[in-house]
């Protein structure tokens, strides 16, 4: 769960998680503001100090379930920026989306696959290729990649500063889409790896990448 919710925060994997008490987690930084998971948000409201040992200069986000019972608007009196996990995330394809606050929940799993970059959808964790009935769904790191191509708008980039605009830290593009082998056969490591070749151009000799869609 906790890597689910830091791929769709796009969380980058050098920022460690921080285990506040057994229910309780910093999972890194959104928005240059700290993200707290909890188990309940009676948790927290019962122990406020807990929430207290996150605080930076900016406000936590905090994720919790919603509780059974009506809740009030803001039930943290701000100590910190609230995200139902109920309301905020949707499970869809084996990922979790995330819904940014203020945007309209309305089939969720619908919007967050549809095209809005190309053949990308607006997260860059689902790309659809031509000839295929259903989106395939990506990793965080897949997805700043593919993110990080798209802002150089089809142009060839060396490899490392492809890698830097995406922020993950690997040598060349297809590290992240590279498939093991027990996961030989696998739809789900294959299907990225087959979008990666289907709509990157690599110059070898060069050392060059570039996504000839983004132009």
């Amino acid at each position: 769960m906790i890597r689910k919710l830091r791929g769709a925060l796009n969380i980058p994997s050098q920022q460690a998680v921080v285990e506040i008490t057994s229910s309780m987690w910093r999972i890194g930084i959104y928005q240059r503001q700290p993200v707290v998971l909890a188990r309940s948000l009676d948790l927290v409201l019962q122990k406020p100090a807990l929430l207290g040992r996150t605080r930076t200069t900016s406000l936590p986000w905090l994720i919790t379930p919603k509780p059974l019972r009506e809740i009030e608007h803001d039930p943290l009196a701000g100590m910190a920026s609230w995200l139902p996990l109920e309301e905020r995330f949707s499970l869809y394809g084996g990922n979790i989306g995330f819904m940014e606050p203020g945007a309209v929940i309305d089939d969720i799993a619908r919007d967050v696959t549809n095209r809005v970059h190309g053949p990308f959808a607006e997260d860059f964790r689902w790309v659809h290729l031509d000839g295929q009935e259903s989106p395939i769904a990506l990793s965080s790191a897949q997805a700043a990649v593919f993110r990080a191509l798209w802002h150089f708008g089809g142009q060839s980039q060396p490899g490392h500063a492809v890698m830097s605009r995406a922020e993950v830290s690997s040598d060349k593009p297809i590290d992240v889409f590279k498939v093991k082998t027990q996961n030989k056969a696998n739809p789900k490591y294959e299907d990225p790896l087959r979008a990666y070749k289907t709509l990157v151009t690599t110059n070898q000799r060069a050392g060059t990448y570039a996504m000839p869609c983004a132009a």
